[in-house]
């Protein structure tokens, strides 16, 4: 009988995401619980471009909601 010993345990980030007033396009931070900013989003030409905090790479999505978990997967394989 062969068991997976390495699969990866299923882990809950909280996460918070605070509209930024007083921009030129609308913009969201997503802040870990330690109040950690992993990235802001913004609302460009219909589309979401969130950019990463630590590298400032740039990720593309349709809607607020694909965008930020689309971050927050970026965050868990590249940056945590």
């Amino acid at each position: 009988m062969l068991t997976n010993d390495m699969s990866k345990k299923t882990e809950n980030i909280p996460v918070e995401i605070n509209e930024l007033k007083g921009r030129n396009v609308p913009t969201w931070e997503v802040v870990i619980p330690n109040r950690k900013t992993i990235g802001l989003i913004e609302e460009i030409n219909g589309r979401y471009r969130a950019t990463t905090n630590k590298t400032g790479e740039e990720l593309f999505d349709k809607s607020l909601e694909s965008s930020i978990n689309t971050l927050l997967a970026y965050f868990a394989l590249h940056e945590k």
